[in-house]
């Protein structure tokens, strides 16, 4: 049957692909007649490598795409002794130069005050509301008060101008922790410990036993209080009298938690000697 319902005879296509001639011999298969590896581009595509051909180093950040890089100022703009406070993304960083560049979160852990409006000596920044003091070379908290360090991000120089990489989360918190030692329990095979009590759940008393962890501390640590809240900020007590209980607390309990530090509240310190009594009636516990 003719016309328009006749079968349609079969058509042959050839399609020819040019490369160009530096990507010819990446394209061919290895002397062992096996594909070469593959390595797949950020649009999805993939293309073989040659056996003599080296497979893309890994990025030396990882997680590239949680940073954020870019020239904040000339390297002029800053003389030494000086500091400044830059836009980095969307957050800010704090640039020092004292002898070199840092490059450090811009806020105090403590309360927030901006440390451009410090004081710049020796090394060390100091904050203008209540000093606690931080090294520019480190980040670390030296002097209180407070409990945690400022963020150290990378400085480099680049055709006269100053880069800065961070993190976007760093700059978002502006406080770092120190690292801390893992709690050993005496289950652990460990059969002699050392066990810390410290008397008083204040702000010395948390640094206390943060420190201990921090200088690698792995023994058993206690917190003793009256109180019957984990420590907390009692300068705001009288400062911030809408503040929630949240608020006020110096830690969370996943801290404690985490770092095997435990905290006995509305407990009370009894020392037995010679010439003592009974003890005296208290609602709380005694250790």
């Amino acid at each position: 049957m003719g016309g328009c319902f006749s079968k349609p005879k079969p058509v042959e296509l050839k399609i020819e692909v040019v490369l160009p001639e530096k990507d010819r011999g990446k394209e061919e298969l290895s002397t062992s007649g096996k594909g070469s590896p593959r390595a797949y581009q950020g649009n999805g595509a993939a293309r073989h490598f040659h056996a003599d051909e080296r497979l893309p180093a890994p990025h030396p950040y990882p997680g590239a795409q949680d940073c954020v890089e870019a020239a904040v100022c000339h390297v002029k703009d800053l003389e030494n002794g000086q500091m400044r406070e830059v836009e980095l993304g969307w957050g800010k960083v704090l640039l020092v130069k004292d002898g070199e560049l840092h490059a450090l979160g811009h806020k105090c852990p403590h309360y927030g005050a901006p440390l451009v409006k410090g004081v710049l000596s020796r090394g060390r920044v100091r904050c203008p509301w209540h000093g606690a003091c931080f090294n520019v070379s480190t980040g670390d908290l030296e002097d209180f008060p407070g409990l945690d360090s400022l963020h150290k991000f990378q400085v480099k120089i680049e055709k006269e101008k100053v880069h800065v990489r961070a993190s976007k989360q760093a700059l978002q918190l502006q406080r770092r922790t120190k690292v801390m030692a893992t709690c050993i329990s005496p289950s652990a095979g460990h059969s002699v410990s050392t066990n810390v009590l410290i008397v008083g759940a204040g702000a010395a008393g948390l640094v206390c036993a943060e420190t201990l962890r921090q200088e690698g501390f792995s023994d058993r640590i206690v917190l003793c209080t009256l109180d019957r809240h984990l420590p907390y900020d009692r300068p705001k007590l009288s400062k911030s009298l809408d503040a929630q209980p949240e608020q006020l607390a110096l830690r969370p309990k996943e801290f404690f938690r985490a770092h095997g530090i435990e905290v006995l509240t509305e407990a009370q310190v009894w020392t037995r000697g010679a010439g003592l009594g009974g003890l005296p009636g208290h609602r709380g516990g005694w250790v």
